[in-house]
């Protein structure tokens, strides 16, 4: 009779959920160790490096600045007649809530974040890494909330279990990119919005507007941790019109509250650089064919913009359209989002917030198509955002579908839920067997030969390099991005523009590993001498020069052998 009793209490008691916690703590300590230890090599993208740059410059003191120049920054403090600065260089680039949190992140460990040669992972890649796990957890707990509030606990809790099964948003945990606040952001929102909406129903008008207030809020802080993120607001705002009895103050409301989130931000940049919206707009208007690399590299702010831009729209939409699949995480529980559109959920809520959802993304499509998304891991893919709701919605309609088909067999209905699982974990099952073959990310980072560049300059030095942003983090050095023309090079360093001369050049296989005639004939073809080390020193000003680890693929230019012992002295 006593171990009957323990049974039933392991099957359906107290004893059983513990065990049940038990296991699923365990599991996600095991996965945050893979990844922590063994699957992470270093921050791995210009946005990840460049944030956690400017996180270093605030926990430093130096406020919201930036040690990675860009040619196009200098020529728009110019335009608007501002004072190029010689010391610290403010960034009119990124929004500032992401940077700000890795900043509290990186505090505790701010004296140990001088990379030494020897390492391969510094400490501040993993500190930004280990706040990438956290926001991973967080998100995934308030989706979970979010999901019994649309749908119930088992719903929720498949949703929940889904996404710690999908290796992509293990992936954006060790990125260092800002997609998991983000995540955890749009959660927030749709809890707010949800809570509104069940206000409004009760009849009860002021907890509907403070709800609605928190969702704008939310909304807010969301475009000042990517200003993309700007997009979503139209949808939520017609969410707002169709969903509450009063509609101007369900608009107004959140719309004042979204705008008093983010004035402050974009008055510091017009006061900073001219230009509200900093460089951002540059890289939106710029037409089809164009480059950020290329309109970051122009000293001048004349750039022909719009040319193209239906080109550059459509060609971006299918290409997005194309790979939406990855950038899902392959998990063929998302894509039964698109079919749940049209089932008919008897929340009223419920099914309210799926139109919004889908105006949203449209609107985050429409962002990435103005701004250009890279790749699945990159800092302008915003679809991984919409995973969780994705989830949500595709795990209903499953649920939906396996239930009209009346099979009571419980252990059969396990064995379903069991192979989508394993359809949605099989990419992180990948991942674990297989494993990453390389302790950094090469090509075409190698950390500890950028650190090493801190030893041969000086702080107040200044470099210029196809990867700044390594260079900014990693050396802790103020670098510029190559210009266009050696004849912008030239100009930035004769006349001290920043303060002081360049003093050394350092390219890597970002530039080198271009295509020969792209090369020779594309946006860099003044630099290709250089880059193919058959260039004429005598007519350059940095004359001396070394090949550097991986098999030489990078080279430093120098204007004398820092690297030599007698150098060294």
């Amino acid at each position: 009779m006593a171990l009957q009793a323990v049974l039933r209490d392991i099957d359906s008691g107290y004893l059983g959920r513990f065990i049940k916690i038990g296991m699923i703590a365990v599991m996600l300590a095991g996965l945050c160790v893979l990844y922590f230890l063994y699957q992470f090599k270093g921050l791995g993208t210009e946005q990840a490096m460049d944030q956690a740059q400017i996180a270093r410059s605030l926990v430093s003191g130096e406020g919201f600045s930036t040690r990675y120049i860009r040619p196009l920054a200098i020529g728009q403090l110019k335009g608007a007649e501002k004072e190029v600065p010689a010391g610290v260089f403010p960034d009119f680039t990124h929004a500032p809530i992401h940077p700000l949190l890795e900043a509290a992140a990186l505090f505790p460990v701010k004296k140990r974040l001088t990379m030494e040669v020897t390492e391969m992972i510094g400490t501040g890649d993993r500190a930004i890494a280990f706040l990438g796990i956290f926001l991973l957890l967080a998100s995934v707990l308030v989706w979970y909330f979010a999901g019994l509030r649309l749908f119930d606990r088992t719903v929720a809790l498949l949703a929940a279990g889904l996404l710690l099964v999908t290796d992509l948003m293990w992936q954006y945990a060790i990125s260092g990119l800002p997609q998991h606040l983000l995540t955890l952001l749009l959660g927030l929102v749709t809890l707010s919005a949800l809570k509104a909406r069940q206000s409004d129903e009760e009849e009860r008008s002021l907890p509907t507007l403070l709800w609605l207030a928190a969702a704008g809020l939310g909304l807010g802080l969301m475009s000042l941790t990517h200003g993309v993120t700007a997009f979503l607001l139209p949808g939520f705002l017609l969410f707002c019109y169709f969903g509450f009895k009063s509609r101007v103050p369900a608009i107004l409301i959140p719309l004042a509250v979204y705008l008093l989130c983010v004035f402050p931000w974009l008055f510091r940049n017009y006061l900073v650089c001219g230009n509200p919206l900093g460089l951002s707009s540059y890289v939106a208007l710029a037409g089809a064919g164009v480059t950020e690399s290329s309109v970051m590299r122009g000293v001048s702010t004349e750039i022909n913009l719009g040319a193209g831009m239906a080109s550059k729209l459509r060609n971006s939409i299918l290409d997005q359209a194309a790979h939406l699949w990855e950038y899902l995480g392959i998990n063929i529980v998302a894509v039964f989002f698109l079919t749940s559109v049209l089932h008919p959920f008897r929340n009223p809520a419920t099914s309210l917030w799926r139109w919004s959802v889908v105006l949203m993304w449209a609107g985050a499509t429409l962002g990435m198509a103005l701004f250009g998304v890279k790749e699945v891991i990159s800092g302008n893919q915003l679809h991984v955002v919409f995973l969780p709701l994705f989830l949500l919605y595709g795990a209903a309609f499953l649920l939906v579908l396996w239930n009209r088909l009346n099979i009571s067999f419980k252990p059969l209905r396990i064995a379903f839920l069991s192979a989508v699982f394993l359809l949605a974990a099989t990419p992180l099952l990948i991942t674990i067997i297989i494993g990453g073959t390389s302790r950094m990310q090469w090509p075409p980072y190698v950390p500890p030969f950028i650190a090493v560049l801190q030893k041969w300059y000086k702080p107040q030095e200044l470099l210029c390099s196809d990867m700044p942003w390594a260079v900014a983090w990693y050396a802790n050095r103020k670098c510029l991005l190559i210009p266009q023309t050696l004849r912008a090079f030239n100009e930035i360093s004769d006349y001290g523009t920043l303060g002081t001369p360049i003093v050394g050049l350092y390219l890597t296989p970002v530039s080198g590993r271009e295509e020969f005639l792209s090369l020779i004939k594309g946006p860099s073809k003044e630099w290709a001498p250089l880059i193919m080390r058959t260039a004429n020193l005598n007519d350059f000003p940095l004359k001396s020069f070394t090949p550097l680890p991986i098999d030489g693929e990078c080279v430093i230019y120098s204007d004398t052998p820092r690297w030599s012992a007698k150098a060294d002295k």
